[in-house]
């Protein structure tokens, strides 16, 4: 009996273990994808940043929509001077979606000009495992 503990232990670990690996892989895949995405947004290129969003957004915007919004925004807040993560964490299940595997990153940012600026981007792994913008949101205090 305690031979068939202490192995359902040893798997419990192992299976934990594992998972958590899994999950550090996945938040480390997404950050590459959400630092490439806002670069593209942050350079204006804004085309290039639209390939990256998930169908649910492209649904959204228009190419042109977003193009014009985006570049609006941007104008706005000026240029960026940087980027830190705060928190990045995975999660199987976003209320109201279908589940799947997000990654979620929040940032503290400094552009030209605005003052307490975070991001906030959700990323979703596609069918081809690729991670697409699936959300983002900001907040920020204009200078002026």
């Amino acid at each position: 009996m305690k031979k068939i503990i202490l192995i359902t232990l040893i798997l419990s670990c192992i299976t934990t273990v594992s998972a958590q690996k899994f999950t550090d892989k996945y938040i480390e895949e997404a950050s590459l994808n959400s630092a490439e995405w806002w670069s593209l947004v942050n350079n204006g290129e804004f085309e290039e940043s639209y390939e990256m969003l998930t169908d649910l957004l492209k649904d959204r915007y228009s190419i042109t929509s977003w193009k014009m919004q985006i570049s609006m925004l941007m104008e706005e807040i000026g240029q960026i001077k940087s980027r830190s993560i705060e928190e990045s964490y995975f999660q199987s299940e976003l209320e109201g979606f279908e589940n799947g595997f997000y990654v979620i990153i929040n940032y503290q940012v400094n552009y030209t000009k605005t003052k307490n600026h975070t991001e906030n981007i959700i990323l979703k792994q596609n069918n081809d495992f690729e991670w697409n913008v699936f959300d983002f949101n900001y907040t920020f205090q204009s200078l002026e």
